[in-house]
């Protein structure tokens, strides 16, 4: 064998044992494992976060409408009703309405699926049959 030959050899072995040891890199492949599973929980959180959101958002809704109600400035529970769904319709929601005025008092039930108010169709089925229910009873004052 020649000495160049020699000297190419030496310097493949070289790069290769240099290229096998290197930890050079060695946080990317660890990134590349573990960045699906960060997307997904962080993902699961976000659509878990915006349930609780909206159902904030329902409440503030319901108190809004059965105090509206309280003073006059809505006639019945249809008003009370329409007022709650138009001021809601942005979370594109099957949202289920029920108003009633009885012994001076108006009470006002709400529900909607969990899976309605996550905004990333992700892991939504998991969630299929659990409803957000919210209430707000308020005295009438007129």
């Amino acid at each position: 064998m020649s000495r160049i030959a020699k000297n190419i050899c030496h310097a493949a072995r070289r790069g290769l044992t240099r290229f096998r040891t290197s930890e050079q890199g060695s946080f990317s492949v660890e990134a590349v494992i573990w960045m699906p599973i960060f997307a997904v929980i962080l993902t699961l959180i976000m659509n878990i976060s915006m349930v609780f959101h909206g159902e904030s958002q329902m409440i503030r809704v319901i108190q809004d409408a059965n105090r509206a109600f309280s003073l006059g400035r809505l006639e019945d529970s249809d008003a009370v009703e329409e007022y709650i769904l138009t001021r809601l319709s942005y979370l594109n929601a099957a949202l289920a309405v029920n108003t009633t005025i009885t012994g001076g008092y108006v009470m006002t039930q709400m529900t909607a699926p969990a899976g309605d108010l996550m905004p990333f169709n992700f892991l939504t089925g998991a969630f299929n049959g659990i409803n957000i229910a919210v209430s707000a009873q308020h005295i009438i004052e007129f």
